[in-house]
């Protein structure tokens, strides 16, 4: 937009961020715990089993904690404030990497202007509570999309190093594993799954054999999906996705500290059987991925835009089928609602009128339910309390689905034109 090119703008939005990030630099943060738990692996502790600031756990992992460990010495203020510039500075490549991807070119500048403005004003409230929480999402998501636009471009080794990384930070990436075996990346799935295993086994050399063995039994005994915990997964209010929605549907009390009494279950089973129902709910989530993937297995996707709609679809998928997740992790879903804008934008003139209110009116409730904590904040305890966030999410699903099978049915009506 004009506005944008004007460069007394560009310096009033660069002191304005700059202020934003030394306010934001002030206090803990979870980059604190991290820190904490670098210390300790100093020490030669257990930081899996120990709790930091009130009670958290250190959920990553132990090359992670390693690494930190090396900056350890100097000053947290100053720590903070370079992990947040860094964040910055990767969410920042992100939007230069969707502006720059083949189908958002194929947008007039005007509307890739208001298409890209319009991204920034959804993702922004999960931007923030990244940078507000100090948080490793926005890495997480750069380590997913990067990695793979390097398969794409045949940078296979840098693409293999960024996604090991990503999958040995916090395990989330590991869901692109299968697509990289889908997609046919047989180069690039055999150096990501050489680069898991040397990031697990470093720290070996730099801590001992022994010690890092002891840390992953630890670390696996924490993250176990299987835990109690990560199934009833209501124990912070600012939980999300399918293990805590579905254990407010399915239990009438579930442990939840600031539950309402305000009814919202809908069922009271036991914990085996909702087990069962979030293994079916899960599984039928990752099953949809085919249908963006199509028939047949390993070959490329045929365009950008359809690689970019089956990566949002699975980038989408992640926050809801982990457990443990907060609201942040739902920067995740943000690929997958720029898609559902782009179609808006790229074809808004040949759509019907019909058409057009349905998808207006869902992506203003998409926005709302991840936003209404900031629009309307002195009603988040029933936003918590009914999980909107999760809720809005899997309305994205039937949406970029829809969307998903208009745009095949275009193709196909173009082709046999031809």
């Amino acid at each position: 937009m004009w506005l944008f090119k004007n460069k007394y703008v560009h310096l009033i939005l660069f002191a304005g961020l700059l202020t934003y990030l030394l306010i934001e630099a002030q206090g803990e943060g979870d980059l604190f715990i991290y820190f904490c738990a670098a210390h300790d692996l100093g020490k030669g502790a257990d930081f899996y089993t120990t709790t930091y600031v009130g009670g958290f756990h250190y959920y990553y992992s132990v090359l992670f904690a390693y690494f930190l460990n090396l900056f350890s010495y100097l000053p947290f203020y100053g720590l903070k404030f370079s992990w947040l510039l860094l964040n910055v500075i990767l969410f920042s490549h992100l939007f230069i990497l969707l502006r720059d991807s083949k189908f958002v070119q194929a947008l007039k500048e005007k509307q890739r202007d208001y298409f890209l403005l319009f991204v920034l004003i959804f993702s922004f409230r999960f931007f923030h509570q990244n940078i507000h929480f100090a948080q490793v999402t926005i890495l997480m998501l750069w380590t997913c999309i990067y990695s793979l636009i390097s398969f794409e471009n045949g940078n296979t080794l840098k693409g293999a190093a960024i996604l090991a990384l990503g999958i040995n930070i916090k395990l989330l990436p590991l869901v692109f594993i299968p697509y990289l075996i889908y997609r046919g990346y047989w180069k690039g799935l055999f150096l990501t799954i050489l680069f898991c295993i040397l990031y697990v086994f470093l720290p070996s050399l730099l801590i001992g054999h022994h010690y890092n063995l002891s840390l992953l039994s630890a670390w696996y005994q924490l993250i176990n999906p299987s835990n109690k915990e990560h199934i009833l997964d209501t124990y912070e209010r600012s939980f999300h996705g399918l293990s805590t929605l579905l254990s407010t549907l399915f239990v009438s009390h579930p442990p939840d500290p600031y539950a309402l009494t305000l009814k919202r279950n809908i069922a009271d089973v036991p914990i085996e059987t909702l087990k069962v129902i979030l293994l079916l709910a899960r599984l039928g989530l990752l099953s949809l991925t085919l249908v963006f993937l199509k028939w047949p297995p390993f070959k490329k996707a045929v365009s950008s835009q359809q690689s970019f709609i089956e990566v949002a679809y699975i980038l989408l998928v992640i926050p809801l089928i982990f457990p443990h997740q907060q609201h942040y992790a739902f920067l995740f879903s943000v690929p997958a609602f720029a898609f559902i804008v782009y179609y808006l934008f790229f074809f808004y003139n040949i759509i019907s009128l019909l058409e057009k209110r349905i998808l207006v009116f869902l992506v203003i409730v998409i926005y709302l339910t991840a936003n209404l904590s900031v629009l309307l904040g002195e009603f988040n305890r029933y936003y918590e309390h009914y999980k909107i966030l999760t809720y809005g999410s899997l309305l994205v699903i039937p949406l970029l689905l829809w969307i998903n099978l208009k745009i095949q049915n275009r193709a196909l009506g173009a082709t046999q034109k031809n």
